[in-house]
């Protein structure tokens, strides 16, 4: 996914969100952002990503974590085989794992920890001179993120 080309397409449509961000006193989960999907500019506060853009708390659990470098190093089959096998932790993996799996076929476009990050982002735009915009583009199951500098958005 082409984040900037998306960006550059929308700019018009993103001004009311870079103006409300303008207006933004503090930063707070009501601060707005904008998401890029299907087409369509929608403004939201970064609270509102979250009812948006379906997200997994079992993907981001430390036993799933654990399963993605272990499959870096060894393969899926063995990584699987030794975490769900651990004494230690293999029920809590199976269950994380088997909820992943339901998350993933529910339209789950990203984890709970891909969430928080952006937020962080959001936040890091609007602490930035000059302000930045969080932008969020969806394609599909795909999901990109960025700050966007206002006063490129407003043409200043």
């Amino acid at each position: 996914m082409d984040l900037d080309r998306l960006v550059k397409a929308n700019r018009l449509a993103l001004v009311p969100s870079a103006e409300s961000l303008m207006k933004t006193a503090a930063f707070t989960l009501g601060t707005p952002c904008a998401v890029i999907e299907k087409g369509t500019v929608t403004q939201m506060p970064v609270s509102g990503l979250r009812n948006h853009l379906r997200c997994s708390m079992a993907m981001a659990s430390e036993v799933i974590e654990r399963f993605i470098r272990l499959k870096e190093a060894v393969g899926f089959d063995e990584a699987f085989a030794n975490m769900s096998a651990d004494d230690d932790y293999g029920e809590e993996f199976v269950a994380a794992w088997d909820q992943s799996q339901k998350d993933l076929a529910g339209g789950t476009l990203g984890t709970l920890n891909d969430l928080v990050a952006m937020v962080e982002q959001a936040r890091k735009g609007w602490e930035a001179t000059p302000r930045k915009l969080l932008v969020v583009a969806v394609e599909g199951k795909a999901v990109a993120s960025g700050l966007i500098p206002v006063d490129w958005v407003l043409g200043a």
